[in-house]
């Protein structure tokens, strides 16, 4: 059986983050991060759960282990929102939010955006207390959902913060967003106007980064489907990756 160890965005090297993570640093949730409920030095861990919620249950059990306290971003689809599993998430005492895209489900009409939103945050309340929302990036859509808080206020629905709006300058963000830890792939996932002062491209680069403990924290966004389980897994997944990278590229020059 090929080797799975020596491959980037296997839930092996996942295991292997996490464990430099809980060996050298504190970790928080978000709603805990705006509630300014966090040592100086952390690492803020977050998912977005955009397919195949199944791999958050596994990402979610490795980090339980390794006493990894982190966030999880459901869609709310129907193949990702699923309460079983957002349930089990819950229990190991990991935060999980909504992640939203309505403006986009609205064709960028704000006023039907919100009432999807609040339909949606309903929903999810009766599952779990939701105090954090994250956009949902949609590259196809030519709606950024984040724009629905230029027309209303997401506090007035007991939310504390948005992961991308609300996150401070001083954090250090990095993104599995297209296979990479840098922001070369990407067209939404970013904290505005943030400069990154630490880089990395593959994930051993990034756990160096970490156990070298330059950093007083980090801001780190994985997509659980991306972290295979097989090598079958693997390889359909890097294919996929490597065509929407070129559509991004595609759509970045026409836009």
């Amino acid at each position: 059986m090929p080797d799975m160890n020596g491959r980037d965005f296997t839930i092996h090297k996942f295991r292997r983050l996490c464990e430099a993570i809980a060996g050298t640093y504190s970790t928080v949730t978000m709603a805990e991060y705006m509630d300014n409920q966090h040592p100086d030095r952390c690492v803020l861990m977050r998912h977005d759960v955009d397919r195949m919620p199944g791999h958050a249950l596994e990402t979610a059990r490795i980090e339980h282990e390794l006493g990894i306290r982190s966030t999880y971003y459901f869609r709310a689809t129907r193949s990702v929102f699923r309460p079983d599993i957002m349930r089990q998430i819950r229990d190991m005492d990991h935060e999980i939010g909504y992640h939203y895209e309505t403006l986009s489900e609205a064709n960028g009409d704000p006023d039907k955006a919100i009432e999807l939103f609040r339909s949606h945050l309903d929903t999810f309340r009766t599952i779990c207390n939701i105090r954090t929302i994250c956009m949902h990036g949609r590259p196809l859509s030519k709606y950024d959902n984040r724009d629905l808080w230029n027309t209303y206020d997401f506090r007035d629905f007991g939310i504390t913060g948005e992961a991308y709006l609300s996150a401070g300058d001083e954090l250090n963000y990095f993104s599995d967003t297209g296979r990479s830890w840098n922001s070369r792939n990407s067209l939404r996932d970013f904290i505005p106007d943030k400069t990154e002062s630490f880089t990395a491209d593959t994930t051993d680069g990034l756990i160096g980064l970490i156990e070298s403990e330059e950093a007083d924290n980090f801001y780190l966004l994985t997509h659980p489907e991306r972290w295979s389980l097989s090598v079958v897994e693997w390889g359909l997944y890097c294919g996929v990756d490597l065509a929407v990278n070129m559509g991004k590229k595609a759509l970045r020059v026409v836009r």
